[in-house]
């Protein structure tokens, strides 16, 4: 079936601050909001020439909401938006999870900083699917765990911080081991900073397990052409934007 896939002007019709440099951003989208998977992406501009790749956060009504952080040119363009500015939106882009067959196979969320972006929508529509959700999420302290109080509306939440200011102190693959050590029959679904990714394919591959991996990587397109997002597979490069950004974690060299 062909993806459908838009270029809008999108308006600003709301904006919250989450504390220190993060931020979510509703614009009135309702051709993204109709046609989007969890886990795919859209392509935004940014202020400058090229746009700039988001996830999609959360959708209510018509409208489609982006969270993350202020770290660079882009972030610091969308947000300073004004309520009623537009902005262009190309999407959606790329290929999103996917939710297991079997209903009665819990699903595990491990996040890694603004990775969690793309999982509210994700774990809203499992939950309303009748899954069992369970989401380990890893930051570098309290103040990086944003939405951890929305995805507990969905399952258990389990934190863990790079200083020990909430939850264990250590890495989110930590978390991952024990939760295969009880159970491999999950459905693991990741998203984070690829150093997290690669050392979470690794613990999935030292269990015989295969998870759902969700790359970030820069790029300038969103659709295949200019080859700046690619990643290594099988001895061959893959672009993250159009196999992906949603991978097996067995067909991703690490």
């Amino acid at each position: 079936m062909a993806v459908k896939r838009f270029l809008i002007k999108a308006k600003l019709i709301e904006k919250k601050e989450l504390g220190k440099d993060y931020h979510i951003s509703w614009f009135d989208a309702p051709e993204i909001v109709s046609n989007i998977s969890p886990g795919q992406f859209v392509m935004m501009e940014s202020g400058q020439y090229l746009l700039r790749p988001f996830s999609v956060y959360e959708t209510d009504g018509q409208k489609a909401g982006f969270l993350y952080k202020v770290i660079g040119w882009g972030t610091s363009f969308l947000s300073k938006l004004n309520i009623g500015d537009q902005v262009l939106i190309h999407g959606p882009l790329g290929k999103g999870f996917t939710y297991p067959e079997d209903k009665n196979k819990p699903i595990l969320i491990v996040a890694g900083g603004i990775g969690i972006a793309t999982f509210p929508i994700v774990a809203r529509i499992a939950h309303e699917k009748g899954y069992k959700i369970k989401t380990l999420f890893g930051a570098r302290s309290a103040n990086d765990l944003v939405c951890a109080e929305e995805l507990k509306k969905y399952g258990e939440l389990e934190a863990i911080t790079d200083d020990g200011s909430s939850g264990r102190k250590g890495f989110v693959t930590e978390l991952l081991k024990n939760e295969l050590t009880k159970n491999k029959n999950q459905e693991i679904m990741v998203c984070g900073p690829t150093p997290m990714l690669k050392s979470v394919i690794k613990v999935c591959n030292e269990f015989s397990v295969v998870g759902q991996v969700s790359f970030e990587e820069y790029m300038a397109c969103g659709y295949g052409v200019c080859m700046s997002c690619v990643v290594m597979s099988n001895g061959k490069y893959i672009r993250t934007c159009f196999e992906g950004p949603v991978m097996r974690s067995d067909a991703v060299s690490v």
